[in-house]
């Protein structure tokens, strides 16, 4: 799908402040992944061309037959990119981090997003990180000693209305 970039970054930077940091009584705003995630995918949604790939939010593939046969654990990513019931035009996995994410995090995601590529073929993993600037080194390290296998696009939304860009590369791209 040639448009996913340009979706990405136009989606990304339609996002209001307050779904990039959610205002709370009592205190400063805070990062929350779910509602950046809920309004990512509505951004996304409304910019979605005629294609038979769809986006897909937090499917869980517990009792997926073909997948849950090649990953390691129960997964629910954040966002799929594919064509439902067809496992021939699976096109890309999406996983999305604040800056604030722990190593644990991270690792948990590297693997989602690596397992989803090497062992049920898509062929696109992004790993989306919003709110500030991340800890690109230990992003590097942990998919260095994992060691992750297939080529993971990591992605950067650092502030609102700015959008989302790619920045570097891990594994073997």
């Amino acid at each position: 799908m040639e448009q996913l970039d340009e979706i990405i970054k136009s989606a990304t930077g339609a996002i209001a402040p307050e779904y990039f940091q959610l205002p709370v009584a009592g205190r400063d705003p805070a990062l929350y992944e779910r509602v950046y995630c809920y309004e990512l995918y509505h951004q996304m949604r409304s910019r979605w061309p005629e294609t038979s790939l769809f986006l897909s939010g937090e499917i869980p593939k517990r009792g997926h037959e073909i997948i849950m046969a090649d990953i390691d654990n129960a997964v629910v990513p954040d966002f799929l990119i594919h064509e439902p019931g067809n496992m021939d035009h699976n096109h890309a996995i999406l996983e999305v981090k604040s800056s604030q994410a722990t190593a644990v995090g991270i690792k948990k995601d590297l693997a989602t997003l690596d397992q989803f590529c090497v062992q049920v073929g898509y062929q696109r993993a992004i790993y989306l990180f919003y709110g500030g600037v991340i800890d690109l080194n230990l992003v590097q390290k942990i998919a260095a000693h994992r060691p992750v296998q297939a080529c993971i696009e990591i992605w950067q939304h650092s502030e609102p209305g700015a959008e989302a860009n790619f920045i570097e590369a891990v594994g073997p791209c």
